[in-house]
């Protein structure tokens, strides 16, 4: 459309121009018509415009140009600012440039002209993702605005203007009102504010001095005000010309904006400072604590500054009809967003880099947003180097701290509206949603309805059917002849018979009337609740939100999205700091709080977020790798040796034999012949007698029994051992899979505090906050960490469970260890969790069911590979042993697993006892090693882990394999006699068909 311009009429004109040609050949003689159609074009084409009076007021000595300040980035002014040429690289050809004259009209008829010289075809990279950016590809709009309206014409009601497409675009509102224009053609705008005349407070557009389009009116909000010529193009060359002398001659004379009134003149004011100098503003300033808020209040009262940040090039885009697609990354922030244009040279940030360069070329005022480089000091000098030019003004504004009332109140306005947004669009969908529901029941009942009138009148013609039937029997006179010529014979109906059947007709056509008047009645029962219901839903009212005593206390409005991504908050925040004076900045400003407040306010902000942001790059020290190796070496021998005390059973009670008792005193003979004498002695024996009498039998002794303490009435802390405890049971011997759990909880959280701490290396970072518990338990053991594995929804409920061992402080939400990190073993674990299971035991036993603990157990799968390789390890005298129960939080593997690790050494060979060893086989999973008495089938459970994994054990009997999945796992036997352990065979035995069985499918 550049090289083949439109000229002539447009397709409406030459519409109307052949109706009214029409309407005057209606009745009309051809030379009436002819000379009556020439009388109206030329009164339709009679220009308005008077020529211009000579002006006797004093002109204007100003030079009037576009100022390179008032400007878009991308428009490079030549030949004194008369030229205008667009930046094309690196995804600059798709947005549109715009600029502005340095003097405005406020009064008076003058006209600027604009002749497009060369149109630009930039070349486009290919994109990867087919996306094409929007069209024109070349663009021109021609127009007026006001000086604090923006650089982009038509966006806002402060600007109208004309663009290449023949519209005209005011108040936002775009029309077609005149023809095309094109390359190589002078187009002229004429304002005209004169106070009175048939063309008064309009603007006009003329090509090549012929008038285009009629005079259009400016609307009432710019009536008044001092209007800038203004042009916006995209991929072509302009040549200005504000006068004096026009390119174009009109159908009359009119002064040109160069050559107009010094009354009728408003030059924009030096946006220099008074030093002549420009200045560069770097906002320092806390990420989502009013920065970018507090920077969109100061631009619009300081419209002389241009900022430069990734989201002014958003904003740019956008205006430039450039559609972004909702940004998904994580990446995405204020500071750094993510373009998702899905044009390549808007996407790799190119444009960012062809805007760095030419800002240094380019003197102007300008706000330098860059919230995280402007905190850190070598990013904050090297952001600074860009502009060294002597008209230049280095100025820091620290902003910080507790701001000012107008800034609290806009933002707690801010709040409310958000609020209040939010509000109205929950209650509009409401209101939506009762509204389709009452349409819903209304579809119901008018189904009802149909529905009920189709029975209706299916029982009206089965009794119109019915009633007819008995009518042509009783009238039929054939009938009847045969009924009375027929003698009454036994089946015969007798007169009090065929009464009594007229009595159920009458009867049976009483209950039909019924159903209609119950009809009639629901009918009448629906009407009316549908009206009860239509007058008890009252409309409800339109929300009026406050805000609440908390919000009322925020000094900051938090966006949906963040200023900084939370891995540049947590990797740079150590490094924030002020500006200096030892930096070079030419002035530093404290907007909100002293250069000591605000110091003081960003040491304690750091400390918080030392407590709140997590540290990404952490990796476990030394010291956590060897504890964390122990733990799992213990924790498997305490399941084994739990498992061993639950096959072997309570001990038994230990009996004793009781001391002899005394023997007892001879009983006298009757007669006094046994008597003692006087003396008291007793009477002599006969020696006689005792020989033949028979020794009385001695009565039996009473055993002494040893009663076995139970582990209840020991104390619990005073306990050496937790593997043998003073009644010969473990500690845990009573364990059960949640005690397990919690054990493990207990000292997996405890390695994880202390090691936190160590591996920071800082002293103010000590404690880790609650909501980062799953980010730093993945880093350190590699797995997940739910707490709806433990039945129980947020990690204080949890930690409540283990709160001897951590808790979490009410003020800061952060985890606190209660042990020191220099104990020798975990017995304290498990004397800590025993104390909790008695203590919950006895809730239970006193009737609180809530103290009952039910924790979901992980499904024990093993892939295919895991099961040939638990298969394929040595055989072993003995039959199948069977798992023990699974952990609830093992760790992960070793950091170099043995593929055989043979716990307790190998047994001497000719023992009796089998051996079993633990097998690694692959996930975070172990076998268990324990020793089991020959003939007892090898019954000593192992230990399974979060994946499940397959060990071997053996016992009395031919060699055989041991599965260690579920309880009812069983093994395959092999042929072959007993060997020692040493000449077991490697390689998997054959199978015998009568034992052997196919192992489980994964």
């Amino acid at each position: 459309w550049l090289k083949s311009g439109l000229v002539g009429k447009t397709s409406s004109a030459m519409e109307e121009s052949e109706a009214k040609r029409r309407k005057l050949d209606d009745g009309v003689p051809d030379e009436d018509v002819e000379m009556r159609a020439k009388l109206e074009e030329a009164q339709e084409h009679k220009e308005l415009e008077q020529d211009a009076k000579p002006e006797t007021r004093p002109l204007l000595k100003q030079d009037v140009f576009i100022e390179l300040a008032d400007a878009s980035l991308n428009v490079i002014p030549a030949m004194g600012g008369k030229v205008l040429m667009p930046l094309t690289e690196g995804g600059l050809q798709y947005l549109i440039a715009g600029a502005r004259a340095n003097v405005g009209i406020r009064a008076g008829r003058y006209l600027f002209e604009v002749k497009i010289v060369e149109a630009l075809n930039p070349s486009e990279p290919p994109d990867r993702r087919g996306s094409r950016a929007p069209g024109p590809r070349q663009m021109v709009r021609l127009g007026l605005s006001t000086a604090e309206s923006t650089l982009f014409l038509g966006d806002t009601s402060d600007s109208i203007c004309f663009d290449s497409d023949g519209f005209y675009t005011s108040e936002r509102r775009r029309s077609p009102v005149s023809q095309r224009f094109t390359r190589d053609q002078v187009m002229g705008v004429l304002l005209n504010l004169e106070s009175s005349g048939p063309s008064a407070n309009t603007v006009s557009l003329f090509r090549d001095g012929e008038r285009i389009c009629k005079p259009q009116q400016i609307p009432e909000c710019l009536r008044g005000k001092a209007l800038f010529p203004h042009v916006n193009f995209k991929n072509v060359t302009l040549h200005l010309n504000f006068g004096p002398t026009p390119m174009a001659s009109l159908p009359f004379t009119c002064a040109m904006v160069q050559g107009m009134a010094k009354d009728d003149a408003v030059p924009r004011p030096p946006l220099q400072g008074p030093d002549g100098k420009y200045e560069v503003l770097f906002p320092v300033g806390l990420p989502d604590e009013g920065t970018f808020d507090w920077l969109d209040k100061f631009l619009e009262k300081n419209k002389q500054f241009t900022e430069i940040s990734d989201r002014t090039i958003l904003d740019w885009a956008a205006r430039s009809g450039l559609y972004r697609h909702k940004p998904s990354s994580w990446k995405n922030s204020n500071d750094k967003p993510d373009m998702n244009f899905g044009i390549s040279l808007m996407d790799d940030y190119s444009i960012r880099r062809v805007i760095n360069s030419i800002i240094a070329t380019q003197p102007r005022n300008y706000v330098v947003m860059e919230v995280k480089s402007n905190l850190v000091k070598d990013e904050r000098i090297q952001l600074k180097q860009r502009f060294v030019a002597p008209h230049y003004k280095k100025v820091a504004m620290v902003v910080m701290g507790d701001p000012d009332g107008d800034f609290k109140r806009a933002a707690q306005e801010a709040i409310l509206k958000e609020k209040q947004e939010k509000a109205e669009i929950e209650w509009s969908q409401r209101r939506m949603e009762r509204q389709r529901q009452r349409e819903i029941d209304m579809q119901q009942r008018q189904v009802d309805e149909a529905k009920r009138k189709l029975e209706e009148d299916l029982r009206k013609r089965v009794e119109e059917v019915s009633k007819a039937a008995v009518a042509q029997s009783s009238t039929d006179p054939e009938k009847k002849a045969e009924q009375k010529d027929e003698p009454m014979g036994d089946g015969e109906k007798k007169p009090e018979e065929a009464s009594h059947e007229v009595k159920q007709e009458q009867d049976a056509e009483k209950k039909a009337e019924e159903p209609k008047k119950a009809d009639v009645e629901m009918k009448d029962e629906m009407k009316e609740e549908i009206k009860e219901e239509e007058e008890e839903e009252k409309e409800e009212p339109a929300p009026v939100v406050e805000l609440t005593a908390e919000e009322k206390k925020m000094c900051f409005r938090k966006g949906p999205v963040s200023d900084l991504t939370t891995w540049v908050l947590s990797t740079s925040f150590t490094k924030f700091s002020i500006p200096e004076d030892d930096e070079g900045f030419d002035d530093i400003r404290f907007v909100w709080d002293n250069a000591t407040a605000s110091k003081s306010y960003l040491k304690e902000w750091m400390l918080k977020q030392k407590i709140e942001c997590r540290i990404e790059d952490l990796q476990p020290g030394t010291w956590f790798i060897e504890k964390w190796t122990e733990w799992q070496k213990i924790l498997p021998e305490w399941h084994a040796k739990q498992s061993e005390f639950k096959e072997r059973g309570p001990l038994r009670p230990v009996v004793t034999p009781a001391p002899a008792p005394a023997p007892a005193p001879a009983a006298p003979a009757e007669g006094g012949d046994a008597a003692t004498s006087a003396e008291g002695s007793a009477a002599p024996k006969d020696p006689a007698a005792e020989a033949t009498s028979e020794p009385k039998p001695e009565a039996a002794e009473a055993p002494k029994v040893e009663v076995r303490m139970e582990l209840e009435d020991i104390d619990i802390f005073s306990v050496e051992d937790v593997t043998n405890c003073p009644n010969g049971e473990p500690l845990f011997a009573k364990f059960s899979f949640e005690d397990w759990a919690l054990l493990s909880l207990r000292a997996e959280l405890h390695l994880l505090m202390h090691a936190y701490k160590r591996d920071t290396g800082d002293p103010e970072r000590t404690v880790l906050h609650e909501q980062h518990l799953p980010f730093y338990y993945n880093k350190y053991f590699r797995k997940s960490f739910n707490v709806k594995f433990f039945s129980v929804d947020t990690h204080h409920q949890l930690v409540e469970m283990v709160k001897d061992t951590v808790t979490i402080s009410e003020k800061t939400n952060a985890l606190q260890p209660q042990l020191q990190d220099d104990m020798d073993n975990f017995d304290i674990f498990v004397k800590l969790t025993e104390e909790s299971r008695q203590q919950r035991e006895r809730r239970i036993d006193a009737g609180d069911d809530h103290a009952r603990l039910k924790f979901a157990k992980p499904e024990v799968s093993m892939p295919p590979r895991a099961i040939e390789r638990a298969y394929a390890g040595p055989p072993g005298p003995g039959m199948p042993g069977i798992s023990g129960p699974p952990s609830v939080a093992t760790g992960p593997p070793p950091l170099q697993p043995p593929r055989y690790n043979h716990g307790g050494g190998r047994p001497p060979k000719g023992d009796s006892k089998g051996y079993q060893s633990r097998s690694y086989a692959g996930g975070s999973s172990y076998g268990s090693s324990s020793y089991s008495p020959a003939g007892k089938g090898g019954l000593t459970p192992g230990y399974v882990g979060n994946q499940g994994s397959a060990g071997y054990r053996s016992g009395g009997g031919g060699p055989a394999r041991g599965y260690g999945g579920p309880p009812s796992s069983k093994g395959y036997d092999s042929k072959g006699g007993h060997k020692p352990y040493d000449q077991r065979p490697m390689d998997p035995p054959r199978y015998d068909p009568q034992r052997s069985f196919e192992p489980p499918r994964s």
